[in-house]
């Protein structure tokens, strides 16, 4: 009976980490009203790459809850922030936050990324960029702190 129960908690336990129960969540949030619509008529924003948070309109998105935003086409200040670990040696705290904003225009059909990285050792920056993923071209870009 022990190594049946076992076994079952095995599988239990696989099955929970292969349906994505932990880490990433994979939930998009639906920022616009009414019903929903098909995806060629909407812009879909991902939090790319150690995005922690975005900011579109007042409604803010942690990317704990989700990975990506739908909204309708238009002009949109969106901003974003994602905080680094740092060497105590650096910086007291231990961490550096990195915010940015910008204006973009969404178009329907198009997917875009948020992301945010940084070089380490002596000098080290902090980057973020605004890509349209489905002409890859970068709308906007930092160049570094």
């Amino acid at each position: 009976m022990g190594r049946t129960l076992a076994g079952l908690r095995l599988v239990l336990l696989v099955t929970l980490l292969a349906s994505g129960c932990f880490g990433k969540t994979g939930h998009t949030y639906k920022l616009y009203p009414g019903p929903e619509r098909p995806p060629e008529e909407l812009a879909t924003v991902e939090l790319g790459k150690r995005v922690t948070s975005l900011r579109v309109g007042g409604m803010r998105v942690d990317k704990k809850d989700y990975d990506r935003i739908e909204l309708l086409p238009g002009s949109y200040l969106i901003d974003w922030q994602t905080t680094f670990t740092l060497s105590l040696m650096v910086d007291p705290e231990g961490r550096d936050e990195v915010a940015a904003a910008v204006t973009v225009e969404l178009e329907a059909g198009h997917g875009y990324s948020v992301s945010a990285d940084r070089t380490t050792g002596p000098g080290d920056t902090m980057r973020w960029w605004f890509t349209d993923t489905t002409t890859g071209i970068e709308l906007a870009r930092n160049k570094g702190r």
